[in-house]
C-alpha cells in the first residue's frame, strides 16, 4: 500500500493570509475610486441663504448617476455638518409642486461658428427647458455674440418667450463673460428666490470686457448659480468650470448640438425638482467663511457635497473678501484631489509590494 502524502503548495490560501488581503485591497481599490466620482456629481448645492439666520436655507440638486433627479427624500436622509460639527436638519421640502418659483436666465451663443443647426438646436433646447418648467417659474433669454442683447425678459409667459427664442440669428463673436453679467442683473433684485443661469457657448471668450473673475466674484456676492453648457471640441472646459464650481453651478458638455435639447431637459428637471432643505446652525454670525457638508443617505447610494457661505447678515463683499473665499475653496479642491488620488495609489502600492514580496518567497521556498 503506497501512502501518498499530500503538501500545499506554497501559495495556498489556507497557508498565508496575504492571497486574502490582497484581495481585500482590490476590492477597496475598486469600491473606493467609483464612490469618490459619483460623489461629487449627483448632489449640488446650489444656494445658501442665510436671511434668518441661525436657520440657514439651501437649495439643492440631488440626482441619480444618469441625471435624474431624485424624489422622495425627507429628514431621515440628510445628515449636515458645519465645519465638523453636526447640524440639525429642520426641514427638507420637496420643490417639485411648484411650492417656490424658480427663475432662470438662459444665455444662449449665437457667434459665427453656431451658424446652421448648432444654433436650431440650440433654440429648440430653449424651448424644451422652458417646456420642463412649472406655471410659477419664469425665465428670461439673452443672446451674445460680441454683443449682448436681452431676447426676453423674465416672463411666465412661455409662447412669449418660444416666438421670441425664434427670432435669434447667427453673428460674429463670443463674449461669454459679459453675456453672463448681464443674464445676473435681472435676477439681482430677487434676493432669497431661486435663482439661475444657463449659459451655452460652442468657443471660447474672446470679446468681453468683464473678466472670468469678475462675473464669478458678482455670481457669489448675488448669490447666484451658474450653470454652463459647452458644446463641440472647441470650448475650454477648465474655463467653464471655474465658472460653475464657485458659484453653486454645474459645467454640462455635449459633442454635438443633437443632444441639447435632451440636455436642457435634464437641467431643467434638476432645476424645478429641487429640495429646499433648512439647517439650524450651532455657530454664530462671526463674518467669517464655513463649510456645510451634506450627506444624503438615499436607495440610490450615499452622496455628499460641500460648500462655504460667510457668517454675516450685512456682507461686504470686497476684493479682500472675495480672494480669502476663493483661497479657502482652492484649499479644500485640492486637498479633495490629492486625498482621490492618494488613497487608491497608497492602496495599490500596497498590493504591488505584497505581490512581488509573495513572488519572491515562492522563488525561494
Amino acid at each position: 500500500m503506497i501512502n501518498l502524502v499530500l503538501r500545499k503548495h506554497p501559495s495556498s490560501i489556507e497557508d498565508k493570509p496575504c492571497p486574502r488581503l490582497m484581495r481585500g485591497l482590490l476590492i477597496l481599490l475598486f469600491l473606493f475610486l467609483p464612490a469618490i466620482a459619483i460623489a461629487d456629481s449627483a448632489l449640488t448645492i446650489n444656494q445658501i441663504n442665510i436671511e434668518r439666520f441661525p436657520d440657514i436655507v439651501i437649495y439643492l440638486t440631488a440626482t441619480d448617476e444618469r441625471g435624474n433627479p431624485i424624489w422622495g427624500l425627507s429628514n431621515s436622509h440628510f445628515i449636515a455638518q458645519e465645519d465638523s460639527s453636526a447640524v440639525v436638519t429642520r426641514e427638507v421640502l420637496p420643490l417639485a409642486g411648484g411650492n417656490e418659483p424658480l427663475f432662470v436666465v438662459l444665455a444662449i451663443d449665437r457667434s459665427g461658428s453656431m451658424k446652421g443647426q448648432p444654433i436650431e438646436d440650440a433654440k429648440q433646447a430653449a424651448k424644451e427647458f422652458i417646456k420642463e418648467t412649472m406655471a410659477i417659474d419664469q425665465v428670461g433669454v439673452i443672446a451674445f455674440d460680441d454683443r449682448v442683447t436681452v431676447i426676453s425678459t423674465l416672463t411666465s409667459d412661455k409662447n412669449a418667450l418660444n416666438n421670441a427664442i425664434d427670432g435669434i440669428t447667427v453673428d460674429r463673436d463670443t463674449a461669454l463673460n459679459d453675456a453672463i453679467m448681464k443674464s445676473l442683473e435681472p435676477l439681482s433684485s430677487l434676493k432669497g428666490k431661486r435663482r439661475a443661469i444657463v449659459a451655452l457657448t460652442d468657443g471660447k471668450e474672446n470679446k468681453s470686457k468683464a473678466s472670468r473673475e469678475d462675473v464669478v466674484q458678482e455670481a457669489i456676492k448675488l448669490g447666484v448659480p451658474i450653470i454652463t453648457v459647452g458644446l463641440g471640441d472647441k470650448i475650454d472646459s477648465n474655463v467653464l468650470k471655474s465658472l460653475t464650481e464657485r458659484s453653486g453651478g454645474r459645467a454640462f458638455f455635449a459633442k454635438y448640438s443633437s443632444e441639447l435639447p435632451d440636455l436642457y431637459r435634464v437641467i431643467a428637471r434638476q432645476l424645478v425638482n429641487q429640495y429646499r432643505v433648512t439647517l439650524v446652525s450651532p455657530k454664530g454670525l462671526d463674518g467669517e467663511w464655513h463649510k456645510l457638508r451634506i450627506q444624503v443617505n438615499a436607495a440610490q447610494g450615499k452622496v455628499g457635497t460641500e460648500r462655504v457661505y460667510l457668517a454675516t447678515l450685512k456682507p461686504v463683499l470686497n476684493a479682500k473678501v472675495l480672494m480669502d473665499y476663493r483661497k479657502k475653496d482652492e484649499w479644500e479642491y485640492l486637498a479633495k484631489i490629492v486625498f482621490i488620488f492618494l488613497i487608491p495609489t497608497l492602496l495599490l502600492a500596497i498590493v504591488v509590494t505584497i505581490y512581488f514580496r509573495r513572488k519572491k518567497a515562492m522563488r525561494l521556498g
